[in-house]
């Protein structure tokens, strides 16, 4: 029992140090954990090959790439293997970044939405299309037509806090900031 303790504490020591900054070189992570390099290693790898780390990637403010970020939620019907098998085949075939658009997140959730498709565009028409092929390839499966909002702002994302949090006053009205 204390061993399997010990090699969560140390999985989680990692994923923390991982989650921090998963750019900062193995030594620092064993100096932080108080591992050796080698465990440390050892402990990532295992993390990447048993997918509890799916992968590594920058979180990218969207705006200042030219792009904008919309939410898009909906209802289903029961969920079935047949709409399964359509999302899978429409992202693997890579189709949102045919149609211009970059999935940030996917999420099957429990509650007034049953998904909910976190997504950047270029600009509003490339949303629009997106939002529209959605609604024709996935109509057999909306119990309504799907809300799409775009985000004005992130405070955090990717449990990275936004570096320009202070922006966030931008949304205030003039009228009112005083």
């Amino acid at each position: 029992m204390v061993k399997k303790d010990l090699k969560s504490s140390r999985k989680l020591g990692v994923v923390n140090c991982l989650l921090e900054d998963p750019t900062q070189g193995m030594s620092k992570i064993a100096e932080k954990t108080s591992m050796h390099r080698r465990t440390a290693w050892q402990i990532q790898k295992d993390l990447e090959k048993d997918t509890t780390i799916w992968g590594y990637t920058a979180v990218i403010d969207e705006q200042k790439i030219d792009r904008a970020i919309y939410v898009l939620q909906f209802q289903a019907k029961p969920f079935s293997k047949d709409f399964a098998d359509l999302i899978l085949h429409r992202l693997t075939l890579g189709e949102p970044m045919k149609a211009g658009v970059r999935i940030l997140d996917i999420y099957f959730m429990n509650g007034p939405y049953d998904v909910f498709i976190k997504f950047s565009a270029p600009d509003h028409a490339t949303a629009r299309r997106y939002y529209e092929t959605l609604r024709s390839v996935y109509k057999d499966y909306f119990l309504e037509a799907p809300l799409v909002s775009d985000v004005n702002f992130s405070l955090v994302q990717a449990g990275k806090l936004n570096p320009e949090l202070k922006k966030i006053y931008d949304l205030v009205p003039k009228a009112t900031a005083e």
